[in-house]
């Protein structure tokens, strides 16, 4: 399996370049079986990979491929930072959660042929799209992060193991994110809600979700700002006033440092 150079790389591996040796994996890296099985250690937990089998993996994730068999063959998805965030916008938090503590999931047997047809399907979208490429994939990606998010039991995964304090400050942290970055954009805002220093943390975040505090939240208004701009036609006074920025320059000014546009080109 290679590295993306893409937003997203697809393609189909059997995987034993990699046997016994770290795999290297994007932000995002799915990878379905579609035949045969492997053991595949996630995090030093062993999980058995079958046919049409998906594997969630993150960046930090250490990934060591233990075991093939003969017939196995994958395919595999591989999603840069840019558009994983843009996946993530609409997910709920509980699905990050879950996939951190079990990234193996195991779709119903009944659903194996939607599940070939989506791989089709981008296939077909990287092959022939072109002006529209960006949104189909992120949109189909978002589509089966969804259709995971149906299904996995939820109500379970509190039950699943023990939190330590720190993981539970940064999941509390993440959720704050999702429900206060229209309205604050500090970092002290949050360690505040925590009853912790922002300097604390900016350290166990950056150890548990390999990224500032600072990043996270600027990436999730960042998103904000472009669903606003893509969706709506709330002018650029109307944005900036609905997302707390003190004028619409200002708004301009934060989106061309993160995105390396402007406000209207992003919109156009």
């Amino acid at each position: 399996m290679i590295r993306g150079k893409d937003a997203v790389t697809v393609g189909e591996s059997d995987l034993k370049e990699n046997l016994s040796h770290p795999l290297p994996v994007s932000y995002t890296t799915l990878i379905i079986c579609l035949e045969g099985n492997a053991v595949v250690s996630v995090n030093f937990k062993n999980y058995l990979l079958k046919a049409n089998d998906i594997l969630v993996l993150a960046e930090d994730s250490i990934t060591i491929i233990q075991r093939l068999s003969n017939d196995f063959n994958s395919f595999y998805c591989l999603i840069d930072k840019a558009m994983a965030s843009e996946v993530a916008y609409n997910l709920p938090n509980e699905l990050f959660l879950f996939l951190h503590q079990t990234p193996l999931c195991r779709p119903l047997t009944e659903e194996a042929a939607f599940l070939h047809m989506w791989i089709e399907q981008i296939k077909y979208i990287k092959k022939i799209a072109t002006v529209h490429q960006h949104l189909m994939l992120r949109n189909h990606l978002q589509n089966i992060f969804l259709r995971i998010a149906e299904v996995i039991p939820f109500t379970e995964i509190k039950t699943l193991r023990q939190f330590s304090h720190t993981e539970v400050l940064c999941w509390k942290f993440w959720d704050f994110v999702g429900k206060y970055s229209k309205e604050q954009r500090s970092v002290a805002f949050y360690a505040n809600k925590l009853n912790i220093t922002p300097y604390y943390l900016s350290q166990i975040i950056k150890d548990f979700l390999n990224d500032s505090p600072k990043d996270l939240i600027d990436r999730q208004v960042t998103l904000e700002i472009k669903a606003l701009l893509r969706t709506t036609n709330l002018s650029i006074k109307e944005i900036a006033y609905r997302l707390h920025f003190e004028d619409s320059s200002y708004l301009g000014r934060y989106f061309k440092k993160q995105t390396g546009m402007t406000l209207t080109q992003y919109r156009k």
